[in-house]
């Protein structure tokens, strides 16, 4: 029996909205409003009544069918554009998490307070971004979230110079000099993001991104000056790596014991580059989170992969998941490990390689949270889900991740807030020259953009999940 109608408004001027029928479906979509100036002719309309009939097949074929991709034309490349769709119950004792990657990429911190700052001097951020920092995290705070995810780029980074000449962190001239105004950066802007964060009541759980080692390129390029600082951020990966663990890993570091199947329990490598920085936590009886760290340094500069350490350590902790059958394990780290997937203002980096997918296909995950790309895609493949997701607060595309985990169910909900950027004038300043707007007002509340449910049979002894819906940006992948 055809449970839903699809409904297409259309005319020469564009398409004005696609939305459903349902015959008895409580659950069913609302409308989904395209802009008509997306779509300016009678086939481009066509194309998207296709595109939007063939996402839907997968809900007309019966229980468990996924729905299928549908065309990227159907989706709106500005998230601004991107249609509301309806949220997802609150179930009652569901664990609660949020996830958010690239949450601040940016320096944005009070730097009155560092070593050589003088008055006269840029003060790093200003009232505007502090209420609109704050507004975020109020809406993030208002899910009541058990853990604040953040897969990486929690900071801009590029420490160790400026390009501006204030040098409020000190002189740079010389390797120590280097390394001593980068502590003296990571001490301040650190420090101010984990203040708003645990004044918001969230219990941060980080991973390592490219710009918490200073960003890419790791091989050196341009004039000598940027030569020099790109071969003294790449041998000394490790210092960067140790600012992050030392401001921002206070949940992993408070942890009650080292057994994973105890909530509180949290397993590091033994050994390897990673072994300060990748973490496993049992966040719930019913949800493991592991975190890994996918940059390796080499002698050429820096490797998107895992270490051989890691690697071992990782394949052990999701087996031994596995034979325990906890209910749900998640993985996050920074970079994707399938394709393609949407990128915004974003250089991009993904994986080398595909020993991280093997180990997550091998050992049955059942989804990895990335970020770096700064938008949104959702591809499930062997039954692991991998959600891209996240977006530039400081261009007012602040996106998270509502997740909420059951015995049965992992519910994922994504949400966006729009912000007004100014970019008129002068950038907030910071070491590289600025890489942001000295305003930017956030005063809306958030609204979901993308649904995405798996769901379990706890009944049956081998792992078995499947997709029991995928609605708005999480239903539909980028055009093959």
């Amino acid at each position: 029996m055809i449970e839903h109608v699809l409904v297409v408004n259309a005319c020469q001027t564009g398409v004005k909205e696609v939305s459903w029928v349902a015959a008895a479906d409580s659950a069913c979509p609302g409308p989904r409003a395209y802009p008509g100036s997306a779509l300016r002719s009678t086939a481009a309309c066509a194309a998207l009544a296709v595109a939007a009939t063939l996402s839907t097949l997968g809900t007309l074929a019966g229980p468990g069918a996924a729905p299928a991709p549908a065309a990227d034309g159907a989706v709106a490349a500005d998230p601004d554009d991107r249609p509301t769709v309806r949220g997802l119950p609150r179930p009652d004792g569901a664990y609660r998490f949020v996830s958010f990657p690239d949450f601040l990429n940016q320096d944005v911190g009070d730097v009155t307070g560092a070593s050589h700052w003088r008055k006269g001097d840029p003060a790093g951020t200003n009232a505007a971004y502090e209420k609109s920092l704050d507004h975020v995290l109020d809406d993030v705070a208002s899910h009541r979230p058990e853990a604040f995810l953040v897969a990486g780029d929690l900071v801009e980074g590029e420490w160790g110079k400026d390009e501006t000449g204030a040098d409020p962190f000190g002189p740079h001239r010389t390797t120590p000099q280097r390394k001593q105004a980068l502590k003296e950066a990571a001490r301040i802007y650190y420090g101010d993001w984990l203040r708003r964060v645990t004044d918001h009541g969230l219990r941060a759980y980080p991973a390592v991104g490219d710009h918490e080692i200073g960003d890419d390129p790791w091989k050196p390029r341009g004039d000598a000056q940027e030569r020099a600082w790109i071969r003294f951020k790449a041998n000394h990966t490790w210092l960067w790596k140790r600012q992050l663990v030392k401001h921002t890993y206070d949940a992993v570091r408070s942890a009650p014991g080292d057994d994973l199947r105890r909530v509180g329990g949290v397993s590091s490598p033994d050994r390897g580059q990673a072994s300060d920085t990748a973490y496993a936590v049992r966040l719930d009886p019913n949800l493991l989170l592991v975190t890994v760290d996918v940059f390796r340094p080499t002698s050429s500069g820096v490797s998107v992969s895992l270490d051989p350490d890691q690697h071992a350590w990782l394949s052990t902790v999701l087996r031994r998941a596995k034979k325990q059958q906890v209910p749900w394990v998640v993985v996050q780290g920074h970079v994707p490990v399938l394709g393609p997937v949407r990128t915004r203002f974003s250089s991009g980096l993904t994986y080398d390689g595909n020993d991280l997918w093997t180990l997550l296909r091998k050992h049955d995950v059942d989804a990895y949270l990335c970020g770096e790309v700064h938008d949104h895609t959702v591809i499930r493949r062997k039954g692991v889900a991998q959600m891209c997701h996240g977006g530039l607060f400081y261009r007012g595309e602040s996106s998270y991740v509502l997740g909420q985990v059951t015995e049965t169910k992992l519910m994922l909900e994504t949400r966006y807030l729009q912000g007004t950027p100014q970019w008129t004038g002068t950038k907030l300043w910071s070491t590289e020259g600025g890489n942001g707007p000295q305003r930017v007002d956030y005063d809306r509340p958030s609204r979901v953009v993308g649904t995405y449910v798996l769901k379990r049979d706890p009944e049956r002894p081998a792992r078995s999940t499947r997709l029991k819906q995928a609605r708005g940006i999480s239903g539909v992948r980028p055009g093959r």
